[in-house]
């Protein structure tokens, strides 16, 4: 008789491997007594393809890894609005006029040049509203004289009444102009006739400084990763809280420690250049004038940064909204 082959069911096994095949102990016998040994079992493994799907699972979760874990590019900034400033730069003062006051005449004269004529400037801003909201709607309110800016804590503005140090004509002086601050604070202020305070060559002029002492701007939360990598771009210190902000003749990284950048020149560039040139002080001498003013407004910052102020008076005559 013909001996009977077992084969097993062709079933698909999900494995990547080869399985040995097992092979049955039992035989029977056959017509010449010989004993028939069946033939092994056979087993067709379907291995599928698994290395392809493989692949293809690798190739997709390296493309998620990279778009999760690769750092993302900052993103540019976006001109919302736009406002203008007009600087007046007075080439001639009422000093000219006096042949006794000498250093000041020469001052003067290497300000403005031998005729001390007055110039004029105008510089377009650019706010990026999106990456400083609350920066920029303080600003805009200073640039329409709309900002309603109340007087810091009294002990904040006067400091401690028995300090040592201070004298009772400074004490009092700082009363008088708390009691003039509480008397005008729901009365808006603005950036016009407000003054270019602070020039540093090629690394910062600093705008915006208002003759209302004891007055303050609310503080702000406002947080980005614009850096000052170039010129023009516009700035002040983070938190808020002042009136002055900044603007960088050239890259200045310094300045991304303490300050936040909120917005660039568009129009005026050459006028920026030639504020980062004009003449400063540098110290070798201080006016009778500057020291006088400081101690009648009780503003010792008048006392202390003598140096960098611009030997002209720069202020602005007009700003807008565009």
């Amino acid at each position: 008789s013909s001996s009977t082959h077992l084969l097993a069911p062709r079933a698909p096994l999900h494995r990547s491997f080869m399985a040995p095949p097992r092979s049955s102990c039992s035989g029977r016998v056959v017509g010449n007594g010989r004993r028939k040994v069946p033939m092994p079992l056979k087993f067709e493994m379907v291995e599928e393809d698994t290395m392809g799907r493989r692949d293809a699972m690798a190739a997709v979760a390296g493309v998620a890894s990279l778009m999760l874990f690769q750092p993302a590019e900052a993103a540019e900034a976006k001109v919302t609005k736009k406002v203008f400033f007009e600087y007046k730069i007075a080439g001639r003062t009422k000093a000219m006029e006096n042949e006794k006051w000498e250093k000041i005449i020469a001052r003067d004269k290497r300000a403005g040049g031998a005729t001390g004529e007055d110039r004029t400037a105008r510089i377009v801003i650019g706010l990026y509203e999106d990456a400083a909201p609350n920066i920029c709607k303080t600003f805009l309110k200073l640039v329409k004289g709309e900002l309603i800016a109340p007087c810091m804590d009294e002990f904040e503005a006067l400091g401690d009444p028995d300090a040592f140090a201070v004298s009772a004509r400074s004490k009092l002086t700082k009363r008088n102009n708390y009691r003039q601050c509480k008397a005008t604070e729901d009365k808006p202020v603005g950036y016009e006739y407000s003054q270019l305070w602070r020039v540093i060559k090629d690394k910062r002029l600093d705008f915006g400084r208002i003759n209302k002492l004891y007055r303050q701007t609310e503080n702000n939360n406002d947080a980005n990763d614009l850096k000052h990598d170039r010129a023009g771009l516009v700035s002040t210190r983070k938190k808020g809280g002042q009136f002055e902000f900044t603007i960088t003749p050239k890259a200045n990284p310094a300045l991304d420690e303490e300050n936040i950048v909120f917005g660039e020149v568009l129009e005026g560039m050459e006028e920026i250049e030639m504020l980062n040139n004009i003449p400063v002080t540098q110290g070798q001498f201080l006016e009778a004038a500057f020291k006088m003013s400081g101690q009648v407004i009780g503003d010792d910052r008048a006392k202390i940064q003598t140096t960098n102020r611009p030997l002209q008076k720069i202020f602005v005559t007009k700003c807008g909204v565009l």
